[in-house]
């Protein structure tokens, strides 16, 4: 007996999971070049070894469960709608350029003291697609039944793994000057906002603990392209975005002190800083994380708003994005579960349809 699903059966080749995939890696495509321009060929090199890990992660875990042993079955592996790719780059973009752990020594520097080439670095990319996709994605049934964002929770385990051992110290800029060069975040310090400052974090010129969340432009463009081609609902971001600013108003810069220009100067740095900007256009709008209503979408993205604003206004940690992303990722069922969607062709009742079944419900009773 075959299994239909329910009315319209309406296919669309041009939003099939791989071609989605594919504009979300060109929407990323900016970030990379912005990343590799700014923090060096490191950034190329945990590239490509998030791209292998991921990939033979995701063949292999298809071997071992036993539905990607033949030719045929291989072609069919979920490896070819690309998604493994989409979480190799925002992993990518979301780690530090190099990640040298103390007492590991397995770096090659320069007589300069900079660091050519670390393994240290690609051995960690390694560990985080291999848990961003065998524990987090392929474990709970492939794409469209993960918990949670793959790439932001390997970012999250390996920071709480290795974090303290130094491997997420921030990285300069190549061009770094200021701020940049003396290796800390506006977040990290707090200082008094330039408008230099404010342009250097607007191109991507300061030091980051993530390569990617940096060139406000990279990501500007491509939430204008995912938005265009309708991959994404271009409000997500903006609630989310608008949300973090009232709350960390309320709970930071207002209690300051500081005169109406600075609180405004603030308030950019604030949204400019850290993984905001980044995550709210390519990882709190995924469809497999995210709410499936409108409503449902602006309680994930005010309640993410929300716990980053808490986190850098009262937390031990400068910048929470990706915590409260992982958090809002695992309130998504609740959220599902009493925000519901209305049927498809639901026609509101009038008042006077209601009164009416209420009587002519009210008279059978009676009869009974």
């Amino acid at each position: 007996m075959n299994t239909v699903s329910a009315s319209p059966h309406i296919s669309n080749p041009s939003q099939s999971t791989r071609r989605i995939m594919i504009d979300v890696l060109i929407a990323l495509f900016p970030c990379i070049v912005c990343a590799t321009v700014f923090y060096g060929y490191h950034v190329l090199i945990n590239l490509v070894t998030c791209l292998i890990f991921c990939c033979g992660t995701e063949l292999l875990y298809g071997v071992i469960i036993g539905k990607t042993r033949t030719k045929e079955s291989l072609k069919q592996s979920s490896v070819f709608d690309l998604s493994f790719a989409v979480t190799a780059v925002i992993l990518t973009l979301n780690l530090p350029a190099v990640m040298p752990v103390n007492n590991w020594g397995m770096n090659v520097y320069s007589s300069a003291g900079t660091i050519v080439f670390g393994f240290d670095t690609v051995v960690l990319c390694a560990l985080g697609s291999i848990f961003a996709i065998a524990l987090v994605k392929m474990l709970f049934g492939g794409i469209g039944r993960n918990f949670a964002n793959p790439a932001c929770t390997g970012r999250i385990f390996l920071f709480i793994a290795f974090g303290g051992a130094g491997a997420f110290n921030l990285t300069s800029s190549l061009f770094g000057n200021g701020m940049a060069a003396t290796g800390a975040t506006w977040l990290g310090t707090k200082q008094i906002v330039t408008g230099s400052m404010l342009l250097d974090m607007f191109l991507g010129n300061t030091a980051t603990a993530a390569v990617g969340e940096t060139c406000v432009i990279a990501v500007l463009i491509g939430y204008v392209y995912l938005s265009i081609r309708r991959v994404i609902d271009a409000r997500v971001p903006l609630i989310t975005i608008g949300a973090f600013a009232l709350f960390i108003f309320l709970f930071d810069i207002a209690p300051s002190g500081a005169d109406g220009e600075q609180m405004f100067m603030s308030l950019a740095a604030h949204v400019m800083s850290g993984g905001l900007l980044f995550g709210s256009v390519f990882m709190a709008t995924d469809y497999a994380t995210s709410p499936n209503t409108f409503t449902g979408n602006v309680v994930f993205a005010v309640g993410i708003g929300l716990l980053t604003a808490l986190i850098r206004a009262f937390g031990s940690f400068p910048e929470g994005f990706s915590f409260a992303l992982l958090i809002m990722n695992l309130a998504v069922p609740l959220l599902d579960k009493y925000i519901t969607p209305k049927p498809f062709g639901y026609i509101k009742p009038s008042k006077r349809d209601k009164d009416k079944t209420s009587a002519t419900t009210g008279k059978a009773v009676g009869n009974e």
